[in-house]
């Protein structure tokens, strides 16, 4: 072979193994998005609490002071669950709290926390949630009082108390910490529940459940 033509060879070759790396990464780790998920335990609020309920087929209920909140089906189901989705509508979802119609979602779930989630966390939990068994069980429809089931009036909640944007490190904490604060803040969640961090009329770490 010519040794320009091997060398063009052997060129073309890296440039595909690089994008094939490249698209694998973009593509996210669904084993890895396995373990994240136990992390966020998102399986907590997409199963329906009895008996045989198909893991994140959806269906479990919140209840509130302003009503009552059903889990979706995040399964990759294409009319009953998100398989319509495209990667974008899920980060949007996840760092923004928006539907991909663009309306909000409730602060019922809990993007205030998810906003934290790192792009490459989110891809990999992407890809797992696309690696699930489809589900065709419906969503149901939250149950809220009045003026709390306008999504439209979200929009003013976020503007007091939401801000968009992945977990930065916590300046004179170690990798260690900072990891741990990562999982607390972001995956975990843990100030959406915990009783010091309540959820009143104004406070942005508002509690939904009893």
């Amino acid at each position: 072979m010519h040794p320009k033509a091997k060398s063009l060879g052997q060129g073309a070759l890296t440039v595909a193994l690089c994008a094939t790396l490249v698209n694998a990464f973009a593509g996210g780790d669904a084993k890895r998005g396995e373990y994240l998920a136990k992390a966020a335990g998102c399986v907590g609020c997409h199963t329906e609490e009895k008996k045989d309920a198909v893991p994140f087929a959806g269906g479990r209920a919140l209840k509130t002071p302003f009503g009552t909140f059903y889990g979706p089906n995040i399964t990759p189901h294409p009319q009953a669950g998100i398989g319509r989705w495209a990667e974008a509508d899920f980060m949007r979802a996840m760092r923004e709290g928006k539907r991909p119609d663009g309306k909000n979602y409730f602060p019922a779930f809990p993007y205030p926390s998810f906003t934290k989630i790192t792009d490459r966390d989110l891809r990999d939990l992407w890809a797992y949630l696309r690696a699930l068994p489809p589900s065709a069980r419906a969503n149901q429809e939250h149950d809220l009082w009045f003026i709390f089931g306008w999504r439209s009036l979200v929009t003013f909640w976020k503007w007091f108390f939401f801000t968009p944007g992945p977990f930065v490190d916590i300046p004179g904490l170690t990798d260690i910490a900072n990891r741990g604060a990562y999982l607390v803040q972001a995956l975990g969640h843990c100030g959406e529940c915990r009783p010091d961090s309540p959820r009143t009329a104004t406070s942005p770490q508002r509690r939904w459940a009893k």
